[in-house]
């Protein structure tokens, strides 16, 4: 099974255990005065009784099969824009870390010594510069780097996903 199936039967698994979850609010009591939908109590009973073992199967096999997506990610490496990690960490990339380095870019800036040098009083005669004690081009390559990265990360998972089979 490639990935990609794998991903998406974990979305059925769980439409399924979602669906079971209904069934069962829906069959797991009845009025006094009302007939059961099975016929009687006692196969209205075991009824639900298979839909919470189903439901409990269902888990079980969505837990192996995310085992296996886990395994695999973390065994499977690529290369994406010159640098190689397991999918796991690309994954991690792409949900957060990417987005924190593309704040720390972006956070090189002189606004704070701007905001300061209007907020400070100074003398009349006082000339104030500020001071960038950062690098303005190597700011921007790091910046476009980590954006790049972002957005070719989706693309590739996208391929590897359909055609890397899953670890047993």
């Amino acid at each position: 099974m490639k990935i990609i199936e794998g991903l998406k039967k974990l979305k059925v698994l769980e439409k399924r255990i979602n669906k079971n979850c209904e069934d069962i609010t829906k069959y797991a009591s009845v009025l006094s005065t009302e007939k059961p939908a099975f016929e009687t109590e006692a196969k209205q009973k075991e009824e639900v009784k298979k839909l919470v073992q189903s439901s409990e199967d269902l888990a079980n096999e969505y837990l192996k099969l995310k085992g296996q997506i886990e395994k695999t990610n973390l065994q499977v490496s690529a290369t994406i824009k010159g640098r190689t990690h397991s999918l796991s960490e690309f994954l991690v990339i792409k949900r957060k870390l990417a987005r924190i380095m593309q704040r720390v870019y972006t956070a090189l800036d002189t606004s704070a010594a701007e905001n300061r040098s209007h907020t400070m009083r100074f003398a009349p005669d006082q000339k104030v510069n500020i001071i960038q004690l950062y690098d303005e081009a190597e700011r921007n390559d790091k910046l476009r780097e980590w954006q790049e990265l972002y957005e070719e990360i989706d693309s590739r998972l996208e391929v590897i996903n359909a055609t890397e089979d899953l670890i047993e």
